[in-house]
């Protein structure tokens, strides 16, 4: 595995995406609701979670699967060692540079992609990554459709690289993976206090953030 330091995202990167409201923008039904997806496709193996932050999907994951996290961020690695049982492997490295002989079944990645500055390098590693019809599973942000001005305009998050229409990251995956499952995000957080996120796949076209669930296919 490649280390990493990443300045950027360690504690002031957190206090200032989420200040004190990052349990309550991250509510275990939210974790639970991704779960119910992945669950569909996968119900064991061995799962990797890239851009763990503080463990709280592994949290909810571990009952269903052989957890490990990975995080660019060792502010987020330490809190994420706090919260999560000590025999869940955990370390630190970045998004294109994971190198580790284990492969996985599942690799998952909620929110993190948009943050990558070589997309392409990215999903070459989570390829090598991944055994062979293992499943990547990712959310992100999108900036199209009627509501796609707005989205944008709330964005304030200067590490956001990507900042794509749905239709890129569709086409992008099927360049390297086979899609089974793309699924529309309402997330909106109201007053600092009530976090929404519905998933919705009568809606994916005009949701603000979207999730796809994608194959490792040896034909690709």
């Amino acid at each position: 595995m490649v280390m990493t330091t990443a300045p950027k995202f360690e504690g002031s990167y957190f206090d200032e995406a989420y200040g004190p409201n990052y349990q309550l923008r991250n509510p275990n039904y939210k974790w639970e609701s991704f779960l119910k997806i992945i669950r569909n496709h996968a119900t064991s193996g061995r799962l990797l979670d890239v851009g763990c932050a503080y463990g709280l999907f592994l949290s909810n994951a571990l009952p269903f699967f052989n957890c490990t996290g990975v995080d660019i961020s060792y502010h987020a690695v330490q809190k994420a060692r706090n919260t999560l049982p000590p025999g869940v492997g955990l370390f630190v490295a970045e998004a294109g540079a994971i190198h580790t002989d284990a492969q996985f079944d599942i690799i998952t990645c909620f929110d993190i992609l948009e943050h990558t500055a070589d997309l392409d390098l990215v999903l070459e590693n989570l390829w090598d990554l991944l055994a062979e019809d293992g499943l990547l599973v990712f959310t992100v942000p999108v900036y199209d459709g009627p509501i796609g001005w707005l989205v944008n305009l709330l964005d304030k998050d200067q590490t956001h690289h990507y900042r794509c229409a749905r239709g890129f990251w569709l086409d992008k995956i099927k360049n390297k993976f086979t899609l089974l499952e793309y699924t529309g995000i309402w997330r909106y957080f109201l007053l600092n206090r009530f976090y929404i996120n519905q998933l919705s796949s009568s809606t994916r076209r005009v949701t603000p953030a979207i999730m796809i669930v994608a194959k490792k296919e040896s034909q690709k």
